[in-house]
This record gives C-alpha cells, structure tokens and sequence, in this order.
C-alpha cells in the first residue's frame, strides 16, 4: 500500500485506490484504442488461439482464418472443418475418450470472430473436447 505524508500538515494520505483507479481507467481506454483498428480489419472467420500450460510455463499462440483455412495454425482445414460444424468453438461436442487423472491444467482463449476461454484439467481432456482446433 502506498502511504504518502506530507511534510507541511503531517497527514497520511492514502492513494493506492485512487491510483489504481486512475491506472484502470487509463489501461482500459489504451487498451481500447488500440483494439479497435485491428478488429475493424477482422472477417467472422478469423481468430486468435492461444493455449497456455500453467504447470509447464508454456504458452502459444496462431492465428486461423477459415475464409481460406489458413493462418499460422498447422491444422487449419480440420479446425475451420469442426467450427463449421458446430458453429461455434464453445459448441464443438466433445468426443468419447479416456484421460489420465492427472491434473496439469491447460488454459485456452480464442480472440477474433468469437470470444472464448476455459479451462481443462490436461492436454488429454482439452483434446477430447476441442479436437484440431486447439492442436498446435
């Protein structure tokens, strides 16, 4: 906590919410600026994928356009192919399968054409639900 006194009248005078305040409206409106020009650009079909390992530090990141089904995703074809069908990535049916019941949890957010994020318990589980979507 940020503790201020002034010399001249010896009150303490806290500014940490303020700041943090000030700081939060300041990020958000940056934040916001600079979004817009490349939204503006985005088609329906294209996102950003990201999957993050938090035991493992890991973290990636490509890009997926299914007008064309390219980006910088490996699978790009077999992933524009499920969110096709599904007609969304949150809605992708999660095949049958076993998985270990190793907890080793793997975060995944998609920025673009839709908004998405969840967590799963491992890699096995994230496969089962997302299949090539999340294959990279």
């Amino acid at each position: 906590m940020l503790i201020f006194e002034f010399a001249y009248t010896g009150v303490l005078v806290q500014r940490t919410r303020v700041v943090t305040f000030l700081a939060c409206i300041a990020a958000t409106a940056c934040a916001g600026s600079l979004a817009a020009p490349a939204s503006a650009d985005r088609t329906d079909s294209q996102y950003v994928l990201s999957v993050r390992h938090t035991d493992a530090g890991e973290y990636r990141q490509v890009s997926l356009d299914c007008d064309s089904a390219g980006g910088t995703h490996p699978r790009a074809e077999d992933a524009c192919a499920m969110i096709e069908e599904a007609g969304s990535i949150e809605e992708i049916p999660a095949e049958h399968g076993m998985c270990t019941m190793e907890y080793s949890p793997v975060s995944v957010d998609v920025l673009g054409a839709e908004e998405y994020d969840e967590t799963f318990g491992n890699s096995c589980r994230l496969k089962l639900a997302k299949g090539a979507v999340f294959d990279f």
